[in-house]
């Protein structure tokens, strides 16, 4: 599904922000990534929607090297992947049903099967009886629902979630947390940059630890830190 081969990534001013990682991660998976800010997370799930290219190395989405796609290829990639930010980035004057099948729009779906999938995940994030709100109606909790259920509305076969609880209170972490590992076991593979250890060693979820650039520890079924055997 995902293949991360020798993959470096130097910005212009010379910052590496990767340095020769190697990553494989299997359809229906469920991956957190973990580590210090500015260890090459956000860096890592930018380069597998095309937002970045790589310096060195490969990177492959479901068989497309992404490094060397060409323009035109691009919206049928990010077609095949849905993205949530920590910062939401809702259309401020558009209802929480108008953001969701904003994306979809602008492909040939009938406008009937828009709305059926909009009420579907709708539904999936609890925000049925909020459909005609604006972000502005709306609690921090709903609108990053709102942004997932954005992210999902296109049925994409991986979905990426940078630091998707960031802002969020407990409740409404766990909760979307709740949401993110039912959309998984529903067969959507999840990769999520989180600093949320709670909520990691909650889940015991495959972790992925990374420093530096690089890639220090990758685990099954693991917590946010390493643990130490007596």
């Amino acid at each position: 599904m995902i293949s991360l081969r020798n993959v470096s990534k130097v910005y212009p001013n010379g910052v590496a922000a990767l340095r020769g990682v190697e990553l494989e991660v299997s359809k229906g998976e469920f991956v957190f990534l973990v580590g210090p800010s500015g260890a090459g997370k956000s860096t890592l799930l930018r380069l597998l929607f095309r937002e970045e290219v790589p310096t060195s190395g490969v990177v492959q989405v479901n068989g497309h090297d992404v490094g060397r796609m060409r323009r035109r290829q691009i919206p049928f990639l990010r077609r095949q992947i849905g993205v949530v930010f920590q910062d939401y980035r809702l259309l401020p004057q558009r209802t929480v049903v108008e953001n969701i099948a904003f994306a979809l729009r602008v492909t040939e779906i009938h406008p009937r099967e828009i709305k059926r999938r909009v009420g579907q995940v709708l539904e999936l994030v609890g925000l049925t009886d909020r459909s005609g709100a604006v972000p502005s109606q709306l609690s921090g909790g709903e609108q990053q629902r709102v942004a997932l259920a954005r992210a999902m509305v296109g049925h994409p076969l991986v979905l990426l979630a940078d630091e998707p609880t960031g802002n969020l209170d407990p409740q409404n972490a766990q909760e979307m947390m709740r949401i993110l590992l039912e959309i998984n076991r529903l067969g959507t593979t999840v990769i999520m940059a989180t600093h949320a250890a709670q909520l990691v060693d909650r889940a015991r979820q495959r972790v992925v630890a990374m420093e530096d650039g690089q890639i220090r520890r990758d685990e099954l079924a693991a917590s946010y830190s390493e643990e130490v055997v007596r």
